[in-house]
């Protein structure tokens, strides 16, 4: 692959602001990539979805299934103007900018593996390069387009950065609940709280941290966090309303059984403060990436592959969310995640990508294309 190319694109890309909110400039992201595959002769599909965002569904062969599906997304957390105040720039063995390791260094691998792909591949196999619009938000106007294009695929590789300079994927991630609760109690004067009715908002949302917390288990790695607990309005008020945002995350779908149905049982329930009504206002419910037995046994298959080719191969379960958790429930299709080059302190000003993990990941995906070619 051409390497110096790569880092001439990826300094295009990343000089774009295109935080989730900013969709003009996710679009002349999607513009970039889309006239360098229309260079190299794929088929470019633009799919509108809600507030003028795309889809990019890029194709070697117009069909109803797929080989392989390659995902990213184009959307960073960044605000505008990070990309003026932190443009892209190169020091040492690194680069530099807002979204170059989550995830323009994927979106950019994903080019130059259809870029360097053999000609017999690309004559055989049906592949597609699918760029969503909005991972950072949790993929909301995106996710069916992108679930009807996963079901019709039999392998999905999410091209999220890999960790250990481009050596260590994912394969299973933590599902989450999240939920804001919303406490509506009867205002009074604190200093006469033993003589008139009252009913403390504040008093119930701590007996509600205290008992979520409670739901907290090491050995399974469920973790539970109240992270916006907010309320009352002085400090000589009884307060008659407060507000908490809670998040929960786990490996396992009991795990998650167990969460929801303790919280629809408290909020159901009797209150712990006579007089305060509680409310669900918010609830979201993220499925974890389990690894299945049919995906063990091609991680294994994968490498070998990689140590065929000299390129070391390690995994690593991950505690954040990505598109591989809808993905993963879509149809039969085996899916991997952290595919992509490597890079890390995502979300910050000192994010970065590993060069040289770039040369290594487009190989590693040719020689499993290749793979599936030789299996056909």
């Amino acid at each position: 692959m051409n390497l110096e190319l790569y880092l001439e694109q990826m300094k295009e890309l990343v000089n774009i602001d295109s935080g989730s909110g900013n969709v003009a400039g996710i679009n002349r992201v999607a513009d970039k990539l889309a006239g360098w595959y229309q260079e190299i002769g794929w088929n470019v599909e633009r799919i509108p979805v809600d507030g003028g965002r795309q889809v990019l569904l890029i194709t070697n062969h117009v069909s109803e299934h797929y080989d392989a599906m390659y995902i990213g997304h184009m959307d960073t957390v960044f605000p505008d103007g990070t990309a003026e105040k932190r443009p892209f720039r190169i020091e040492g063995e690194n680069y530099y900018g807002p979204g170059v390791g989550d995830m323009k260094n994927g979106d950019l691998a994903m080019f130059h593996i259809a870029a360097n792909l053999p000609e017999t591949e690309k004559k055989c196999l049906n592949i597609a390069m699918v760029y969503n619009p909005d991972e950072e938000i949790g993929s909301i106007y995106s996710k069916e387009i992108t679930d009807r294009i996963g079901c019709q695929a039999d392998h999905i590789f999410v091209m999220e950065s890999a960790g250990k300079n481009g050596t260590r994927h994912c394969f299973a991630r933590k599902g989450s609940l999240t939920y804001d609760i919303e406490f509506q109690g009867q205002a009074a004067h604190a200093g006469f709280m033993f003589e008139v009715e009252n009913a403390s908002a504040v008093l119930e949302m701590g007996h509600y941290i205290v008992e979520l917390m409670s739901l907290a288990d090491r050995e399974k790695d469920t973790t539970v966090n109240v992270g916006i607990a907010n309320g009352g309005t002085a400090r000589n008020v009884v307060a008659d309303h407060a507000k908490i945002s809670v998040e929960m995350r786990f490996r396992d779908d009991s795990e998650r059984i167990r969460l929801k149905e303790y919280v629809n049982k408290i909020t159901e329930g009797q209150p712990f403060v006579p007089g305060v009504k509680t409310t669900i206002t918010m609830q979201k419910e993220t499925p974890p990436f389990i690894k299945t037995e049919e995906a063990k046994k091609y991680i294994e298959r994968v490498r070998k592959i990689a140590e065929e080719h000299g390129i070391p191969f390690e995994e690593k379960d991950r505690g954040g969310l990505s598109d591989a958790n809808h993905l993963s429930r879509c149809g039969k299709a085996i899916v991997m995640d952290g595919m992509g080059p490597h890079g890390a302190n995502d979300h910050s000003e000192k994010e970065y990508g590993y060069i040289g993990s770039v040369e290594p990941c487009v190989k590693l995906h040719l020689a499993i294309l290749n793979d599936m070619l030789n299996k056909q």
